[in-house]
């Protein structure tokens, strides 16, 4: 099973890297894995008034090689858009 490595970018240019990443059967089920931590991390961001909230979610590979990105604004429901 392939690692994928989620890592998130907050708006002052900061990125939180997965330094261990996860056992996943394919690229779907670590993207369908990073909008569920991207739709967290964007909550508690609206709750606690984050001066740096999340800009994006990106996945890695083993080798550090960017394979998706997500723009925060494509994490929230269209009606919060």
């Amino acid at each position: 099973m392939p690692k994928f490595f989620i890592n998130f970018l907050e708006s002052s240019g900061l990125v939180c890297t997965d330094d261990e990443g996860q056992d996943l059967p394919g690229l779907e089920a670590a993207e369908a894995a990073a909008r569920m931590s991207a739709r967290e991390i964007l909550a508690n961001d609206v709750k606690y008034a984050s001066g740096t909230p999340l800009a994006a979610v990106t996945i890695t590979n083993q080798d550090g090689v960017e394979l998706v990105r997500i723009a925060a604004k494509d994490i929230l429901p269209d009606a919060l858009k």
